[in-house]
């Protein structure tokens, strides 16, 4: 099959990722696999060091611009044309608007659309969230099939109208990291942090990874890591990502005087393999679809606090393998992380229950067989 994977970003987090590991394990089994992402980007590097020609669209982007879409549209449909894809994998909202229509007027016969998280459900004012499930739906009657990564976002999706006999669920999976050890990861981060080693292996390490962005409620936790450094001795907070958002949250350590208990590390290439420095992993996302993080979180044994939103609750099953409270509520966070560090017996065994579940449910495996599958028994 000669299949063309296009997303609109191409930084790494989770969407990336996923195209990632689709396009080199279907150039494995014997596909002709191609990419189209939007400008440069760490994605764009990987995927041509792993032999898979890489298109890059200039302008394609996240903000709705008339000018920068149209282009947009101008070099996919170039693209596509050029291809003749029998697998038009789209990944994205605004990737699969521009590629499902070109598609469409190219005649390609199996279009499919993989939702990372349904931008509607963002938090944005009643009016853009109607407008941007109005071209979602659009979009959906363009594609042949829909990919819902979580359970909740299916079962949502089944609501709009003409397009339920095209959803498919297939959650996310992967390979587990080849993780450092617990004593290599903390030198590692001490380092990045410009922190004393032996003080920093004295402390209470809570770590996420995520992309430095609204979605990711990284402002909510840093109100809850100024009352838990009132309350416990010196936990340190790290940050690991880069983004947008890395101006805000700079000023807003430096209000709250959290310098000394946040640190905001960078983008750091293949952070996974680090995650055993962390005693505790935090996701106080607004918004998420089925967050790698967590599973590789899970991978690494770690207990997770999280919120409640997209798929997570399918991953993590509150106070068994991790604690689940609701998004923007900072104390409710606080108070989650706090009785992690008060309980170590807890966390441990939290965390021990998040990595079986991991390991069963969400194997890279299972989620390559069950995408190819669906390749091959689409009707065209």
């Amino acid at each position: 099959m000669k299949i063309l994977l296009c997303i609109t970003k191409s930084n790494w987090g989770g969407a990336q990722r996923h195209v990632y590991d689709l396009a080199v394990t279907m150039k494995a089994a014997g596909n002709e696999v191609f990419a189209a992402v939007g400008g440069e980007g760490l994605l764009k590097e990987k995927l041509e060091k792993a032999s898979i020609y890489t298109y890059s669209i200039g302008a394609l982007g996240r903000d709705i611009s008339i000018g920068k879409d149209t282009g947009s549209f101008k070099e996919l449909y170039a693209v596509i044309k050029e291809k003749r894809p029998d697998i038009l994998h789209l990944h994205s909202p605004k990737a699969a608007g521009l590629g499902a229509l070109a598609g469409k007027m190219l005649g390609i016969k199996k279009i499919i659309f993989t939702v990372h998280g349904w931008t509607f459900n963002e938090s944005r004012p009643f009016y853009e969230r109607a407008m941007i499930a109005f071209f979602s739906w659009m979009t959906m009657l363009l594609c042949h099939k829909i990919i819902l990564i979580s359970d909740r976002e299916f079962k949502q999706t089944q609501h709009f109208p003409f397009v339920k006999e095209k959803l498919v669920l297939v959650p996310l999976g992967i390979q587990s990291p080849v993780f450092m050890s617990i004593d290599g990861a903390k030198q590692f981060f001490a380092k990045k942090a410009g922190l004393d080693f032996a003080d920093f292996n004295k402390r209470t390490i809570i770590g996420t990874i995520a992309e430095l962005h609204k979605n990711k409620g990284l402002g909510y936790l840093l109100k809850a890591a100024e009352s838990i450094s009132l309350a416990h001795s010196a936990p340190l907070f790290l940050v690991v990502g880069e983004g947008e958002e890395r101006p805000a949250l700079e000023k807003e350590i430096s209000a709250l005087g959290l310098e000394k208990n946040v640190k905001l590390i960078g983008y750091v290439e293949d952070a996974n393999q680090y995650l055993k420095a962390f005693s505790i992993f935090v996701l106080p996302s607004i918004k998420e679809g089925l967050p790698y993080t967590i599973l590789e979180a899970g991978s690494a044994s770690l207990p997770v606090v999280a919120t409640i939103v997209g798929g997570i609750p399918e991953i993590i099953t509150d106070m068994k393998s991790g604690i689940l409270v609701q998004p923007k509520n900072s104390k409710e966070l606080a108070h989650a992380i706090s009785f992690m560090i008060e309980h170590p017996e807890e966390r441990r065994a939290y965390g021990s229950a998040l990595h079986d579940k991991v390991a069963n449910d969400f194997s890279a495996q299972r989620m390559i067989r069950e995408t190819e599958e669906m390749y091959k028994s689409l009707k065209v």
